[in-house]
């Protein structure tokens, strides 16, 4: 499932917010439920969100994140580097 299949956002609905598409569950949600230790099946149960599309929504964000985390910044360094001056 692609992101496009498993998110929608409209600014007119919900503020703009990144729901899981056929819901108005906010996407965050998963991450601060997984944050909380909750596991992803309970999430998709509580919620009766398609697990594919909690998948895609962690794959894509898994993938924003490492991309962004090896740009290197202005500074020369990447993101996550550490500072060893």
């Amino acid at each position: 499932m692609t992101l496009d299949q498993a998110v929608w956002v409209a600014p007119e609905r919900m503020s703009g917010v990144p729901c899981f598409r056929g819901s108005r569950l906010p996407v965050q949600k998963l991450f601060d439920w997984l944050a909380d230790g909750v596991s992803l099946d309970d999430f998709v149960s509580e919620f009766q969100i398609d697990r594919n599309a909690a998948t895609a929504v962690l794959r894509a964000a898994g993938t924003s994140l490492c991309a962004v985390a090896t740009k290197p910044q202005t500074s020369g360094r990447t993101l996550l580097a550490p500072d060893l001056t």
